[in-house]
């Protein structure tokens, strides 16, 4: 049994390389550090399963990068394919990047391979990105209201990926929605920051066309502003609010809270 990683060398496949080192021999993983349409780069090593973790551009780049990595996959001779996906995946869903995984989701269905999906909810790590900001200011900004998601630490979906590949015969044609132990509020994050650092941090609730401005600013492309303002709309309406116990049924021990995960990495 030989699995493949994608993207092996970025900030999710690292990871889960990591922890399935610790579960399977070295010599039984592949790791290939390109895009997802790549994924079968590695075929002549007889890769039985693959992992294709999302890639990162518009719609229409993703839509045809994981098609192209499905079409690839299975004429290599690849049986089962782990998809990390999105919670709650709909064609039309605020979170525009949603669309791309519902349709990566039913092309992989129809191309008669076995697979897993992993409906991966928001990763806690992107909360540190407005830390700086909020130590600096006291602010810590988002158009969220008093949205609640279901951040999950990046570490603890690659953990749970790994369990999926480790031993893939188990997971055949199942779907895990892997979601934190609870929806978060912003004011609820704010607090975390204030508690771990020792400085008054509060919420506030920016106005959306801020919120874009500011990202923006930074330089992001449009899809990416596109997909985070709409993250926001659709956390309101209570898109992402619904806890899943799956991820503690697929690795034995809940996730990792936001709280403690803040707590931790700003020690």
């Amino acid at each position: 049994m030989t699995i493949l990683i994608t993207g092996a060398t970025g900030q999710l496949g690292s990871l889960v390389v990591k922890h399935l080192l610790d579960r399977i021999p070295a010599n039984d993983i592949a790791v290939s550090v390109r895009g997802p349409e790549k994924a079968a780069d590695l075929s002549a090593k007889g890769i039985d399963t693959a992992l294709i973790i999302s890639a990162e551009d518009d719609n229409a780049k993703r839509i045809a990068q994981h098609r192209t990595a499905v079409d690839a996959a299975k004429a290599s001779g690849v049986k089962h394919i782990v998809y990390t996906s999105i919670i709650d995946p709909k064609a039309d869903a605020d979170f525009t990047y949603s669309a791309i995984h519902l349709d990566t989701e039913n092309y992989i269905r129809e191309s008669g391979l076995a697979y897993t999906l992993l409906r991966n909810s928001f990763y806690a790590d992107l909360l540190l990105a407005g830390v700086p900001h909020a130590l600096e200011t006291g602010d810590f900004g988002a158009p969220a209201g008093d949205a609640k998601i279901t951040y999950i630490p990046r570490n603890d979906l690659a953990e749970a990926a790994a369990t999926v590949l480790a031993n893939p015969a188990d997971h055949i044609n199942k779907t895990y929605d892997l979601t934190g132990t609870k929806g978060v509020t912003h004011d609820e994050i704010a607090s975390y920051i204030a508690n771990a650092t020792g400085k008054p941090v509060k919420f506030v609730d920016l106005p959306a066309e801020v919120h874009t401005g500011i990202l923006s600013g930074l330089g992001l492309p449009g899809h990416l502003i596109e997909a985070l303002a709409g993250l926001y709309v659709g956390a309101k309406k209570g898109d992402y609010e619904t806890v899943s116990s799956d991820f503690e049924t697929l690795v034995g021990r809940k996730p990792q809270s936001v709280e403690d995960f803040v707590a931790k990495a700003l020690k």
